[in-house]
């Protein structure tokens, strides 16, 4: 390819439009749409190769993915000649990208910046209407529990697992492994609140419940999982010692299914300020989930 830079991209996408982010022969997938538009814009002889701060599985949105890529230096002209800018970098990959994905900035970073293994931490958001009755403008944004939960007492179960922990009982088992090999993860935040204005879904009944969690990491369906039990917990079938005599079984028998994958939101990844060479370092916006 000649003299390269890193790029990083901060990327959007709604997940219901994807079979998840890695790039999967004969699928439809976010790195896949990335890699064919960057591609085409950057004329390039064969797809980059894409890192991603986590994998979302399919169904499963952003609106802070951050993904680093090698391109040409400098990039390809204009018409007219002149070396692009980052804005046009942009301009130019959404006008091949589909609708459903964006490229919200892309800066150079330093060569040691890597999107996944730089990242400090990732947040991620879960939604769920509570309603006698779904709201289709929300059906591919939440679940829709017909309720009643009771906030506080999942507010009260999800606080039990801010620390470091063994996730077993919450996650699938990592390719490779055997079932009695630990799955740590270290929890930062995690918070279960009724949003206040639903802002532009204008709810018609009922009520929009949100859950974050900030881990360093986590690993596949974490989120999803601890959301399932956390429903329960909020429909009276559970309680906060039952979800912490879970998570210390280290094992999935007697848990709750994992949430629907359309309610689930990579919304940040942080990282320190170095390695982004000047760039945004910490962004509020999400690895495995």
């Amino acid at each position: 390819m000649g003299d390269t830079s890193r790029w990083r991209l901060d990327v959007a996408y709604r997940g219901t439009s994807f079979h998840g982010f890695a790039a999967q022969p004969g699928l439809v997938t976010v790195a896949g749409e990335l890699q064919r538009s960057i591609a085409t814009v950057c004329r390039l002889a064969e797809p980059p190769i894409l890192t991603c701060a986590g994998r979302t599985d399919a169904g499963v949105h952003a609106t802070a993915q951050v993904v680093h890529v090698e391109l040409p230096t400098p990039l390809p002209p204009g018409r007219d000649g002149t070396e692009w800018s980052s804005d046009d970098l942009v301009r130019n990959l959404n006008k091949l990208l589909p609708e459903a994905v964006r490229v919200l900035d892309a800066t150079t970073v330093s060569p040691s910046f890597d999107a996944r293994h730089s990242a400090r931490w990732r947040r991620y958001r879960y939604l769920i209407h509570e309603a006698l009755v779904a709201e289709p403008l929300l059906s591919e944004l939440a679940w829709h529990v017909p309720g009643p939960l009771d906030v506080r007492a999942m507010a009260q179960a999800v606080g039990s697992l801010i620390g470091s922990h063994d996730f077993r009982a919450f996650c699938r088992k990592v390719p490779g492994t055997s079932p009695g090999d630990p799955i740590i993860r270290l929890v930062t935040e995690a918070t279960v609140a009724v949003v206040p204005d639903p802002g532009v879904v204008d709810l018609a009944q009922g009520r929009l419940i949100r859950i974050e969690i900030q881990a360093s990491s986590f690993c596949h369906q974490m989120v999803r999982s601890i959301v399932g039990q956390l429903v329960e917990v909020g429909a009276g079938r559970s309680n906060a010692a039952e979800l912490v005599a879970l998570l210390r079984s280290q094992s999935r028998q007697g848990a709750a299914r994992p949430a629907p994958a359309a309610g689930l939101c990579l919304i940040g990844v942080g990282y320190d300020a170095e390695v982004t060479d000047g760039g945004a370092g910490l962004l509020e916006g999400p690895n495995d989930a």
